[in-house]
């Protein structure tokens, strides 16, 4: 499926200055103003004298291989005008405008949570996130992560091998698979009824910061984000951070004895998040003291059915008015 509206978001976006930030205010104004993107286009890209035939030549053929390449390999493109658009992302603030898709766009609009963490969990990290990942699949949750090395990997794998759907949110075009090693796993995502997701187009560079944008949205299509293990300073926190902002639950796990008594660098920031220090905890996510509360910490596996039934009250309806504006 790639609709008009999916076509003429990835020509316009392909112009200069024309960033993802404004086409998904341009799709927001649409909607409010009831003017079809067309006519949004018409008026305010194309008789603003900014650009010229050339550019618009050009914008027009970068569209067509995208949409061929989609084609080619039968993936979906999906705009925020259309009705298969995740209301999740629609209402996160900062939503991707464009999505291309690999398997059943469907799941995108299913109850999700995001199991993410560290590229190198502990031992006990591990086996955590395998039990963590099995409980909310057999509960009827799908599991969305990165496909990264160490607990997304684990995540998707456990989810596929317990007949679960998962969706792996990737930082780059979807003609390839990174890391490589993952390939097998991605084509078992989709063969399993889930759903590989980017916002980036085919052959499109790939920067750091894509990652970073590829955390938000993890976190945008989920009710709650599980963080099995992180050091402080790992990229999982970025995702845990998008969550809050989002006005969602970010969910702590518990650590075993063995990891806690060795110290174990890859789980500081779950000891930290844990712990009693409610300013240190404010300072590592970003946020004031009272916006804290979105913050549940899941000692051991007794607490998960209250958990999931938290997670369950979310509604996607925009960030509430106590958690929209707590970011410092």
């Amino acid at each position: 499926m790639i609709t008009e509206s999916a076509r003429l978001a990835i020509k316009y976006g392909y112009l200069k200055g024309v960033g993802k930030r404004y086409l998904s205010g341009a799709f927001v104004a649409c909607q409010k103003e009831g003017v079809s993107l067309e006519d949004y286009f018409a008026i305010n890209i194309d008789e603003s004298g900014k650009f010229s035939a050339s550019d618009f030549e050009k914008a027009e053929r970068y569209a067509d291989h995208q949409i061929s390449k989609a084609l080619s390999y039968g993936h979906h493109v999906i705009s925020m005008n259309d009705d298969a658009y995740p209301d999740s992302l629609r209402v996160i603030g900062d939503p991707p405008p464009i999505l291309y898709c690999s398997g059943d766009i469907g799941v995108l609009k299913k109850d999700s949570v995001a199991v993410i963490g560290t590229r190198e969990p502990t031992d006990h990290g591990r086996i955590i996130a395998e039990r963590v990942t099995r409980w909310f699949v057999d509960n009827g949750w799908v599991i969305t992560s990165g496909l990264a090395k160490g607990i997304d990997t684990i995540a998707h794998r456990t989810c596929v091998d317990s007949f679960g759907k998962t969706i792996s949110v990737m930082a780059h075009g979807l003609e390839k698979v990174y890391p490589a090693a993952n390939k097998e796993l991605a084509s078992q995502i989709v063969s399993g009824g889930g759903v590989l997701v980017s916002e980036y187009g085919y052959d499109s560079y790939v920067a750091k910061s894509n990652f970073v944008e590829r955390d938000r949205i993890q976190s945008g299509l989920s009710k709650g984000v599980i963080l099995v293990q992180s050091d402080v300073d790992g990229g999982s926190i970025h995702a845990s951070r998008a969550v809050l902002k989002y006005g969602r639950y970010l969910v702590v796990l518990g650590q075993s004895i063995r990891d806690v008594d060795n110290k174990e660098p890859k789980i500081s920031a779950n000891i930290l998040l844990g712990g009693a220090d409610d300013f240190a905890k404010s300072q590592l996510l970003g946020i004031p003291m009272d916006g804290l509360k979105k913050l549940l910490y899941l000692k051991d596996k007794s607490g998960l059915f209250n958990i999931s039934e938290v997670l369950r009250t979310v509604s996607f309806t925009g960030p509430s008015d106590e958690t929209k504006d707590l970011f410092i």
